[in-house]
C-alpha cells in the first residue's frame, strides 16, 4: 500500500502509538478528579500547555479540544463574544468546519469572501481595502488543504492589528510543517493532533488571553469553553509528536521530485509563491480525477479529490474560481496528492507509472 492522502490523515508514528499505550495505563485519571490521580493527570496537561507554547514561542492562551474543528468552533465563539454587527472576512479557501461555525451568526454578521488575484493568491491590495469599513473578524487559513498554498496570514494579522482586528487561522495543515509567528496572528490559531502523526480526537486551540471567556454558563472544561473529559493520554502525545523532527526540507525534496513526476507524465501542477511541503495539487487533461483516484485505489495507492470532511462538496469555491480561471478546467479533473516525512520516490515512481498507464489507456 502506498500512500498518499497525509492531507486527510496522517498515520501515527510507532513511538507515539507506544507512548498512547502507556500513557493509557499509567494516566487514566479523570484531569477535573481532585485526588492524587486526577492532580497527576492535570499536572500532564499544564505540561503540554507549556510545552506548546514554547514550542510556538507564542504568549497565547492553550485550550485543548476534540479536533481541528472543534478548535474553529470555540475560535469563532471566542472571538465574536461581542455580537456586534459588521462584516466578517474570509479567505475562500476555508474548511467546511469554518463554514459550519459561522452558521449560528448568518443573521448578525455579513459574510465576504477575500479576493484573490488570477493565480489564486490572496490578493492583499484589495483586500487592505475591504478592511476600512468596520470588519468584526478576519479568518484565514495558514495552509490551504487542497492546494499547499501558504496563505499570508503575517501580513493581514499586520492588517488587523492596526485595526484592532481579530484573526483566526485554521492552523491544521501548517502546524509542524511550516513556521508562523502565532503572536503576529491577533486572535487565534488551531491545530489537530492526527495531522502530524498523532492520534485522532485531540486538537489545540491557541487564543489571546483578552479573548477568552466562558461560553457558557454549563462549560466546566478548559476555562468554560466546552463540557467533556479530556483525552490526556492523546494530548500527552501530541507534545512528542512536535518534539519529533518536522523533515521539512526532506518533504520539499519529494514534493518537487513529485511535481517533476506528474509533468512528465502530463499532468498539470498547480504552484503558488509559497507552498507547503506536503501537498500537490494536479490537474489530469482528459480525464476525471475520481476515475484516476479509483483506478489508482484500485492498485492499492491512495491520493484524493477533496478533502475528506465534504460529503459530497468536492472543493472550496476558492480552487473552483482558481481552475476555472487561470486553468480552465473544473473541479472534475482535479486531484490532491499529499506526502508526509515517510514518503519514498520509490513511492513516488510507483505512482507516476500507475498514472501514467491511465493516462495513456484514456489517450487510446
Amino acid at each position: 500500500m502506498i500512500y498518499l492522502d497525509n492531507a486527510a490523515t496522517t498515520k501515527p508514528d510507532t513511538h507515539i502509538l507506544e507512548a498512547y499505550a502507556k500513557l493509557s495505563e499509567d494516566m487514566f485519571y479523570n484531569s477535573e478528579s481532585l485526588h492524587g490521580g486526577g492532580l497527576d493527570a492535570n499536572s500532564l496537561l499544564e505540561q503540554a500547555r507549556n510545552y506548546i507554547k514554547n514550542y510556538f514561542d507564542s504568549s497565547k492562551q492553550v485550550i485543548f479540544t476534540r479536533s481541528g474543528s472543534h478548535a474553529n468552533e470555540i475560535a469563532i465563539q471566542l472571538l465574536l463574544k461581542e455580537r456586534r454587527p459588521g462584516c466578517i472576512l474570509v479567505s475562500p479557501y476555508e474548511h467546511l468546519s469554518i463554514e459550519a461555525a459561522l452558521e449560528p451568526y448568518n443573521d448578525i454578521y455579513s459574510l465576504t469572501m477575500m479576493p484573490l488575484d488570477r493565480d489564486g493568491h490572496i490578493d492583499l491590495d484589495r483586500l487592505e481595502k475591504m478592511m476600512e469599513g468596520y470588519v468584526a473578524l478576519v479568518i484565514m487559513q495558514h495552509v490551504n488543504s487542497e492546494t499547499g498554498y501558504r496563505l499570508p496570514v503575517e501580513d493581514v494579522g499586520e492588517m488587523c492589528v492596526a485595526r484592532n482586528v481579530p484573526l483566526h487561522t485554521d492552523g491544521v495543515q501548517g502546524a509542524h510543517k511550516d513556521e508562523v509567528g502565532i503572536d503576529r496572528i491577533p486572535g487565534s490559531y488551531s491545530f489537530s493532533s492526527h495531522k502530524i502523526h498523532g492520534t485522532k480526537g485531540t486538537g489545540v486551540l491557541m487564543v489571546d488571553y483578552r479573548y477568552m471567556n466562558v461560553i457558557n454558563s454549563h462549560f466546566h472544561h478548559e476555562s468554560g469553553t466546552q463540557n467533556g473529559t479530556l483525552n490526556v493520554p492523546a494530548i500527552g502525545v501530541m507534545t512528542m509528536c512536535l518534539s519529533s523532527a518536522p523533515c521539512i526540507e526532506r518533504m520539499q525534496n519529494v514534493r518537487q521530485y513529485l511535481k517533476e513526476k506528474m509533468e512528465s507524465i502530463g499532468v498539470i501542477t498547480l504552484d503558488f509563491d509559497a507552498n507547503a511541503p506536503h501537498i500537490l495539487a494536479c490537474i489530469t487533461p482528459s480525464i476525471e480525477g475520481q476515475y484516476v483516484m479509483q483506478g489508482l485505489s484500485s492498485k492499492n495507492i491512495y491520493v484524493s479529490t477533496g478533502t475528506a470532511c465534504g460529503q459530497g462538496r468536492m472543493i472550496s469555491s476558492g480552487l473552483e474560481e482558481l481552475l476555472g480561471g487561470r486553468y480552465e478546467t473544473s473541479e472534475n479533473h482535479y486531484i490532491r496528492i499529499s506526502i508526509s516525512k515517510n514518503t519514498t520516490r520509490d513511492e513516488i515512481d510507483t505512482l507516476a507509472s500507475h498514472m501514467d498507464h491511465i493516462l495513456q489507456e484514456v489517450r487510446q
